[in-house]
């Protein structure tokens, strides 16, 4: 681990529209590993949307937490603004008090990065996304010091707005990985192989693109499990009743710990994306044990990075990804010395992995880039 970044820095500041519990865990391990403190400025609550889709709150112990939607908590943190400082960036695309705090601290001495997933792009606002990244870069460019972004997608955003290659860091979502793999919700030895999918239910999610691949497999008994909710729900379910019978279910966005039991209790995660910032269900999926097929959409796409673990197909496309899960359902259900394998994977990207990628982008800052 390169620690050469931490010289003179006292604090380390995380500006972030909320706080969110895929981040947890990195921010304690990292908080345990500097000697300064690490700080999560948070500008709202967790939306009820969120609630809903089974996020919950995670007290943090190491790291110190500030409502910066109060004037108070907000200008205790842009005070800091010497080169003891280093304030990381997230959401300041879209979410009004962390762009003010940017925009305040930009003519200071304190050091500024940026960790963030890929903006969605959809076709009229994807120009948009890009252009506006562009006039960013152009006037402020220079003060950022990194850029940690979130998966290949990430790194491609950043690319093609314009941030230099060198100052671009591979990162993702890192969550604690225990010792074995997590336990599923009922005994999975035996009977049909098992596929689910978790996520809303729209158009950006490509359940649809699943349910079409669906349709075009053959030979032995399997069976999909749906969980979450959306304006394409009813689409969904008219297509699954093409299906020979009781081979779809259905089920309501769940807390993350049930969530997780359904996992494990399957023998593949599919996650179809035609755009997904990251993913975590992929993270998820790996800790369970469970193999996954993920589109080339999402950033968590980078963390298979071993056969084991699964297969990478084209966003959007039906054929590549019925080809996937016709491979996965030959090779029949998951037997535990895979999922062990499969859980090995998980292990290379916990929150100590990400405390490396972190502090390794923090010590290649060099003097040619302010």
């Amino acid at each position: 681990m390169n620690r050469g970044g931490l010289e003179g820095l006292q604090r380390i500041v995380f500006w972030q529209p909320i706080e969110s519990p895929h981040q947890h865990d990195f921010l304690e391990a990292l908080a345990a590993a500097v000697p300064g403190e690490v700080i999560l400025a948070v500008e709202s609550a967790l939306p009820a949307c969120r609630v809903d889709q089974g996020w919950r709150h995670a007290p943090h112990k190491r790291v110190r937490v500030v409502d910066v939607s109060s004037a108070e908590g907000f200008g205790t943190l842009v005070a800091h603004r010497g080169t003891d400082s280093l304030h990381v960036f997230s959401g300041f695309f879209s979410h009004r008090i962390v762009w003010r705090a940017f925009r305040q601290l930009t003519p200071s001495a304190a050091r500024l990065a940026i960790l963030s997933e890929a903006p969605e792009q959809g076709p009229w606002t994807g120009g948009l996304k890009r252009a506006r990244g562009r006039w960013l870069v152009g006037r402020w460019g220079q003060r950022i010091d990194f850029v940690l972004a979130m998966g290949g997608v990430g790194r491609q955003f950043f690319e093609s707005i314009g941030i230099p290659r060198r100052k671009i860091g591979r990162f993702g979502y890192y969550l604690d990985v225990p010792d074995s793999p997590w336990p599923p919700a009922e005994e999975t030895a035996g009977g049909d192989f098992r596929f689910i999918a978790v996520g809303q239910m729209i158009r950006r999610k490509g359940l649809e693109v699943l349910m079409a691949a669906l349709a075009d497999l053959d030979g032995l008994p399997w069976r999909c499990d749906f969980y979450g909710s959306g304006p394409l729900e009813y689409e969904l379910r008219r297509a699954a009743g093409g299906l020979p019978q009781a081979r779809v279910g259905f089920h309501p966005p769940m807390a993350n710990g049930a969530v997780r039991r359904a996992i494990a209790a399957s023998d593949c995660c599919v996650v179809p994306s035609r755009h997904d910032g990251w993913g975590m269900v992929v993270n998820e999926a790996l800790i369970a044990g469970t193999p996954v097929v993920c589109s080339d959409g999402c950033g968590a796409a980078d963390m298979i990075d071993d056969p084991v673990a699964g297969m990478v197909v084209p966003a959007g496309r039906v054929r590549p990804l019925a080809e996937a899960l016709q491979r996965c359902l030959s090779a029949g259900k998951i037997e535990w010395e895979r999922r062990c394998r499969v859980h090995a994977v998980a292990k290379r990207h916990d929150p100590a992995a990400g405390v490396r990628a972190f502090l390794d982008r923090l010590a290649v800052r060099g003097p040619s880039d302010r």
